[in-house]
């Protein structure tokens, strides 16, 4: 890609560039690889340099230092600007977080990377002809790892990164469209410009208000699959409590459902030996098997191995169906199901067919 673009440059016609660039995507598509397209840094590389090249001009243009030292790094920080605008969408839809100090990175990877790949190409040379000598080695690791010691200082500034962004596809598509629209409008402003950029920025506002509303009508109870622990999420429209006895939480699964479900309030609750959601009872059977010897019960839980013998907590209980967690021995798992088959009960394993949704909203 940047071969083709500096191609496009070296003959000192920009206006090749875009032309260039769809030439190589056209390339890479037929002649090389078509499902590069599917992947997200295949997406983002060109967004960000298909931003850099139509957006960067147009900021470079808003201020003209005098001082070349305050130039070099207005452009740095002009690059850094538009290469976000471009990549803004497909990061929050892929990885819904926003890095809120971009910027300082690229103020210093940029500027570092030139020096680092004049040096590795010294480097490289006299390596071939066996004359490296270790100072030239020593000062290129310097470089490198001071570097990457300050890419990590910025990346462990957890208070500048915006993260858990619910944004799906309609808003991946609809910001796309308003931020070419904004950038349109800034470039040439007239009526119809800046009334169609507003019109795209309040379908945008309106859709994500309506993602919200339909979040908020959601109601469902949810078995989790987690190797040796038992969670329950128990969503109410954007509330959500997390039921579990272990104090050990898969903190990435938490996060990723309020993420795309785009939930408000989380609290933290142990697990009850019973739940009641709507006309449905669910029993849950832990380790110490304690259940009641006479209610009917129409769904059953199993967590932590129960030891029963559930042919004759069937007879006794009569469910309609048989839940099997993450928590249970693999042997109690296959036992369990050859006595449902047996009793024609409907068996669900988590880890076999995933979570068992218990959809309330009926």
């Amino acid at each position: 890609m940047f071969t083709f673009v500096a191609y496009a440059i070296y003959l000192n016609r920009p206006s090749n560039s875009f032309n260039i660039l769809a030439l190589s995507i056209l390339f890479i598509l037929l002649f090389i690889n078509p499902s590069l397209l599917f992947q997200v840094g295949f997406q983002m590389s060109y967004a960000a340099v298909f931003a850099i090249l139509w957006i960067f001009p147009l900021l470079k243009k808003l201020y003209f230092p005098k001082n070349t030292f305050v130039r070099y790094f207005w452009q740095l920080l002009c690059v850094s600007i538009a290469a976000q605008l471009g990549v803004l969408p497909i990061s929050l839809y892929y990885f819904h977080q926003f890095p809120g100090l971009f910027f300082i990175s690229n103020l210093i990877i940029v500027p570092a990377l030139g020096v680092i790949l004049g040096i590795g190409i010294l480097v490289i040379f006299l390596s071939l002809i066996n004359w490296l000598p270790s100072q030239i080695v020593w000062f290129y690791n310097g470089i490198i790892n001071l570097m990457n010691n300050l890419i990590g200082w910025v990346a462990k500034q957890e208070s500048f990164i915006f993260s858990s962004i619910s944004f799906d596809f309609g808003q991946l598509i609809l910001s796309i469209i308003t931020i070419v629209l904004f950038i349109k409008a800034c470039t040439l402003f007239t009526y119809k410009r800046i009334a169609i950029f507003l019109i795209s920025l309040l379908c945008f506002q309106c859709y994500t208000s309506f993602q919200k509303i339909e979040a908020s009508k959601i109601t469902e109870a949810i078995v989790l699959h987690q190797t040796k622990r038992s969670i329950l999420f128990n969503r109410s429209g954007r509330n959500l409590s997390i039921l579990s006895n272990s104090t050990e939480m898969a903190n990435n699964l938490i996060s990723d459902y309020q993420t795309a479900e785009r939930i408000e309030l989380t609290q933290f609750d142990s697990l009850k030996n019973s739940y009641s959601f709507k006309n449905e009872i669910l029993l849950v059977l832990d380790s110490a098997g304690i259940y009641p010897k006479s209610t009917s019960m129409e769904t059953i839980l199993l967590t932590q191995s129960p030891k029963i013998n559930l042919e004759r907590f069937i007879d006794r209980i009569n469910p309609k169906e048989i839940i099997a967690d993450g928590s249970n021995y693999r042997s109690y798992i296959d036992r369990w199901r050859m006595t449902c088959l047996k009793n024609k009960i409907p068996f669900h394993y988590t880890g076999e067919k995933g979570a068992y949704y218990f959809d309330l909203e009926n």
